[in-house]
């Protein structure tokens, strides 16, 4: 399965009507960039670099409603 810009987007909308957790975010980052069966694969730079910033401890204080808003606003507009 390839991972796109789109399917990005569909998980914040769903991120942000709280049919998603923040700990499923992370599990479903996790298991994308560490798929030793390559099941999955990352659309571009810009996919894996936000599902490696959602699998990375450090930066996971930034998903919340406001920080994925902002992503989901930036996914939109690059169309």
């Amino acid at each position: 399965m390839i991972i796109r810009k789109k399917e990005l987007i569909k998980i914040c909308d769903r991120f942000l009507c709280d049919k998603v957790s923040k700990d499923e975010l992370i599990h479903f980052a996790r298991t994308v960039m560490f798929d030793d069966e390559d099941r999955y694969e990352c659309d571009g730079e810009l996919v894996e670099e936000i599902l490696s910033q959602w699998d990375n401890k450090q930066a996971q204080h930034k998903i919340n409603k406001t920080g994925i808003k902002l992503l989901r606003n930036i996914l939109s507009e690059m169309n």
